[in-house]
């Protein structure tokens, strides 16, 4: 970018160099052939005034030798190389040869002054020939183009040196500047020598723009990431609110059978049947199913532990978490599952990917409590591709409307009734997928075949590198 601005103003100014110097050698060079042109013609005008009185003389005295010295006279001029005289009774001397091309005809009256009276005897008829003009011309010619062309080259590069000076180390310095801007410098103004605040020139304008707009972006930016921050806490609290759910779902059996196995300690203490062996089993009961609360509890914690940095995790275990994590409710929903999970190893926001795997889960969930499907089917597939992560999860629930597809991702939008949707979920997970993880989420309408039964659903796909920007933070 740096070097296209300098050759294209450069070559453009010795375009238009070279153009004026041919004009400006044509036009010389015209104006020379005119001027000998006419200084030509005036040589051969002279004849008239000086020379055709005593040509006139020799013809009315029949003096023939006379007329021929006359004749070989003007032959002997370089100019001259054909000379004729017509007398009127058709008797003609000439001198010299004549040619058809590069010449100058001229003709003259011949006539004697008698009582003040003019009568014509007969013409002389006068040949000259320009090739030595056109020698000289043409010799003249090289030495102005010498000339112009080193004057168009001094004068060009006295004004590239002056252009470059004032237009294109500025217009560089922006290119250069506009080329490197990013994030982690756009807190740096743009400076060229000829902006100041006092005397803007254009390019100064043009500079304080830039940096206007640079302003005006760090500002924009600061609102964007504080929306994007309010968002994402929206979707914490959902996706808590749906976890306490998870919870309260996943303890009912374990209080249930910690209230039983209590009762019956009670029960058998009173009737008197409770031994040591009772004793211990039901101890175990109760252990077992409090290390399970227990279990439960650490599972949700860890997904809403703070991970700021990024990590090498293998994304089995990713979905592993996931699935148990949602675990009740996709049991509750007879949603079946069908894994093909390579064990690949991934360098990045692990409890960021559990999150937006949480909510493409859940859409699915929702979509099969509003469809009712012979079979709730949810496929997985994570492969490797020329070191690219692919995460494809497809549902059979009928898939999403046409005109709500391309809107999927909108904050705010959603396809569920006000009380069941934020519409902030798939937002956040495209913003965790493309923002956080530098990768791509889309969604798509399939069609496909199962078992010999034909599906429609939603696909969602997730393209993340599997390793990362290196200490990256969040």
């Amino acid at each position: 970018m740096k070097n296209k601005i300098s050759y294209k103003l450069i070559s453009l100014i010795l375009l238009i160099s070279f153009v004026i110097t041919c004009i400006s050698v044509y036009i010389q060079i015209n104006n020379q052939y005119k001027n000998e042109i006419t200084t030509f013609k005036k040589s051969l005008d002279n004849i008239k005034t000086k020379q055709i009185p005593l040509l006139s003389q020799s013809l009315w005295t029949v003096d023939y030798i006379s007329v021929d010295i006359f004749l070989n006279n003007l032959i002997k001029s370089e100019k001259i190389i054909y000379a004729q005289v017509i007398e009127n009774n058709g008797n003609t001397i000439s001198k010299g040869q004549s040619k058809d091309q590069d010449i100058i005809k001229k003709e003259f009256i011949i006539n004697k002054n008698i009582n003040s009276k003019k009568y014509p005897i007969g013409k002389l008829i006068v040949v000259a020939d320009l090739t030595p003009l056109y020698k000289n011309l043409q010799n003249n010619a090289i030495g102005i183009i010498f000339t112009e062309i080193i004057k168009m080259l001094l004068i060009s590069l006295s004004i590239i040196l002056v252009i470059k000076k004032l237009i294109i180390n500025p217009l560089e310095e922006m290119a250069l500047y506009a080329n490197t801007l990013s994030l982690e410098n756009l807190s740096k103004p743009l400076c060229i020598e000829d902006s100041n605040k006092d005397n803007l020139s254009e390019l100064g304008i043009v500079s304080e723009s830039i940096n206007t707009m640079r302003v005006n972006l760090i500002r924009q930016i600061k609102e964007s990431e504080e929306k994007n921050n309010i968002m994402a806490q929206q979707a914490k609290l959902a996706a808590m609110g749906e976890m306490i759910v998870n919870i309260a779902h996943q303890w009912k059996q374990p209080l249930s059978l910690i209230t039983t196995t209590a009762s019956g300690i009670q029960i058998n203490n009173e009737l008197g049947q409770l031994d040591k062996k009772q004793l211990d089993y039901y101890a175990d009961e109760i252990m077992n199913s409090a290390n399970y609360l227990s279990n439960t509890i650490d599972d949700f914690s860890d997904f809403f532990k703070p991970n700021k940095s990024k990590e090498v995790f293998k994304i089995i275990n990713c979905f592993e978490k996931t699935f148990k994590l949602l675990n009740t409710q996709l049991i509750n929903n007879n949603v079946t599952l069908i894994k093909n999970i390579s064990d690949i190893e991934i360098y990045g926001f692990e409890n960021e990917l559990i999150q937006v795997l949480i909510n493409i889960l859940n859409n699915a969930k929702d979509e099969f409590a509003r469809n009712k499907q012979k079979r709730n089917l949810v496929f997985v597939n994570v492969f490797l591709t020329d070191n690219k992560i692919n995460i494809s999860i497809k549902d059979n629930a009928g898939g999403i409307k046409e005109n709500s597809v391309n809107r999927i991702f909108e904050p705010y939008f959603t396809t569920k009734h006000q009380s069941q949707g934020t519409g902030i979920g798939l937002y956040m997970s495209e913003v965790i997928i493309e923002k956080h993880m530098q990768g791509k989420l889309n969604v798509r309408n399939v069609e496909y075949k199962y078992e010999n039964e034909v599906y429609t659903g939603a696909e969602f796909n997730i393209i993340i590198n599997k390793e990362g920007k290196k200490n990256e933070k969040i």
